[in-house]
This record gives structure tokens, C-alpha cells and sequence, in this order.
């Protein structure tokens, strides 16, 4: 599959992607959405949720400075 993906990525404007990449993108924006990680872990095929949550569950800068000011918020 990757040497497949290889030949055809120049074609689709993405020099430099690997199909790995592209993997764990969607894993990522799954979880940021949102998506129980139990779903993602069906979709990506991970044999645990431990793979899915410790590898892919990457916690965005933004959504912990939101997670803060509701604390502050509700405390305020």
C-alpha cells in the first residue's frame, strides 16, 4: 500500500506525506472532535485503547486554555 501511495501522492499534491501521516491525522481530529476514544479505536484498528489514548490523544495548547478559563469562569 505505501509504495502505492507513493506514486500516486505527487499526482494529489502531497510531496512529503506519508500514508503514516495522513493515519494519524485523522485519528487526532477524531479525538478532537470529540469522537469517544473507544471509536477511534475501532476505526484506526489499535488491538487496545491504551495505543489509541497514550500515541494519538494529543492535547492541543488551546483546548486546555479553554478547560482553565471554565474553571475560572464558574469559580469567578
Amino acid at each position: 500500500m505505501n509504495r502505492d501511495f507513493d506514486r500516486l501522492r505527487p499526482r494529489a499534491g502531497l510531496p512529503g506525506v506519508r500514508l503514516h501521516d495522513l493515519r494519524h491525522t485523522v485519528v487526532s481530529l477524531l479525538l478532537s472532535l470529540g469522537t469517544p476514544p473507544h471509536v477511534v479505536q475501532a476505526i484506526a484498528r489499535h488491538a487496545g485503547i491504551d495505543v489509541t489514548t497514550a500515541i494519538y490523544a494529543h492535547t492541543n495548547m488551546d483546548e486546555m486554555r479553554q478547560a482553565l478559563d471554565a474553571i475560572e469562569w464558574e469559580a469567578g
